[in-house]
């Protein structure tokens, strides 16, 4: 289905809600209307263009209707307390729409941040850090009563019910956010495994036992499920280190089933920057700035690799020498010299990222999620030199 197309079914279905001073702006693939009052439509299409033609029109009149509720935000908080949710989303969520004012969120974990929603009666609105000002309180205090109002709606198992649990949302009961619950996901641990939570999009919570044949299998269907999700989430699967901390199930070391968790883990990497170069690209090109997320002059917006390194999935992205980059946070740098139009390109050394921001005194950009570090100028002779003495070899 085509975006204008899409736009315009928007438009007619807001026109049957009687109203009839909506406008489509193309750039911003939004509506406006009623004093600047904006609907953003990029996950709305996602959706209607994942579902059966004979269901897109119910989702558009579903969306207009939510939109169109009245519902409002309360503008005190004691009022407002009581309605927020924590939920989870990707780092990225909001930079297609270009998003304003920001989202209040905080890092929950790997390029997944926690945000905050109030729900209201046909509708979600996201808490906006100039919302949380208008209430008068903190982000902590945001998030703390979010999260008290999930563990009130959280039904905690045990360790005689880990099996294969599957939890779909209807829309109310915001299963995937349960991750956040202190002490949810424990509460299946201690008996013979332990408890493996992956949440692939916004309406799916799968919590299954570490049991490496089933393990293997789960993250093949969710990494399926994630990829061909109009609201994806994580390909990641989740479970509970010796303090019941939530944390990805790659982090913690040895496990036959390992292979796949560090696929995820790579593949979330690999989505999540290319959905952020996408934008950075797009923005230079239009107002040749990254305001006001980030005062930083055009430069080259460096991808993230897809590689492996002793049969282990890893990242690595390349620093090519002449070229001023935004690099990505990956595993490995891979530094090359040469001219690449003539095809002539000589790899200098495969370092690991880390080694590198130490070498080099690289600092991360503020304000852009996921990570990037800016770097203007090919490292001299001596760096070059550090940089070799860490240098590793990827077998290819």
């Amino acid at each position: 289905m085509e975006r204008e197309r899409f736009a315009e079914a928007v438009l007619e279905s807001l026109r049957a809600h009687g109203v009839t001073d909506a406008e489509y702006d193309a750039q911003e693939f939004c509506v406006r209307h009623s004093h600047g009052e904006m609907l953003y439509l990029s996950n709305v299409f996602a959706d209607a263009t994942a579902a059966a033609e004979e269901e897109r029109e119910g989702l558009i009149d579903h969306f207009v209707t939510a939109m169109t509720s009245g519902d409002a935000v309360p503008e005190d908080w004691s009022s407002a307390r009581a309605l927020l949710r924590a939920v989870l989303r990707p780092v990225t969520y909001g930079l297609d729409a270009d998003i304003d004012p920001v989202l209040l969120t905080r890092p929950a974990f790997p390029f997944i941040h926690e945000a905050v929603v109030v729900d209201l009666p046909r509708t979600r609105a996201y808490v906006t850090e100039d919302m949380a000002r208008g209430w008068g309180v903190e982000a902590d205090a945001v998030f703390a009563a979010a999260r008290d109002n999930l563990a009130a709606i959280a039904r905690p198992g045990s360790p005689d019910n880990l099996e294969i649990l599957r939890f779909v949302d209807d829309g109310d009961a915001y299963f995937g956010s349960w991750l956040l619950v202190p002490g949810w996901l424990a509460s299946y641990a201690g008996g013979a495994n332990r408890p493996v939570a992956f949440i692939p999009d916004d309406q799916t919570l799968l919590v299954v036992p570490d049991e490496p044949e089933l393990l293997e299998q789960v993250f093949g269907m969710v990494e399926e499920q994630y990829r061909e999700s109009a609201r994806q989430i994580s390909p990641q699967g989740y479970t509970v280190d010796d303090f019941d901390r939530v944390v990805p199930f790659d982090q913690l070391g040895p496990h036959p089933a390992r292979e796949p968790a560090l696929r995820a883990r790579t593949g979330l990497a690999a989505t999540e920057y290319a959905v952020q170069s996408r934008f950075l690209e797009a923005k230079f090109e239009r107002d040749l700035d990254l305001l006001p997320l980030c005062d930083v002059e055009p430069a080259f917006v460096a991808t993230v690799l897809f590689q492996e390194l002793g049969g282990a999935p890893v990242t690595a992205t390349i620093w090519g020498e002449g070229v001023e980059y935004l690099l990505p946070e990956a595993d490995y740098v891979h530094f090359v010299e040469g001219d690449p139009e003539d095809g002539e390109i000589d790899l200098v050394c495969t370092v690991p990222f880390d080694a590198v921001v130490q070498i080099l005194g690289l600092a991360p950009l503020p304000g852009l999620s996921p990570t990037r570090f800016e770097v203007r100028q090919w490292p001299d002779a001596t760096a070059l030199s550090r940089l070799r003495e860490h240098s590793i070899d990827m077998g290819e």
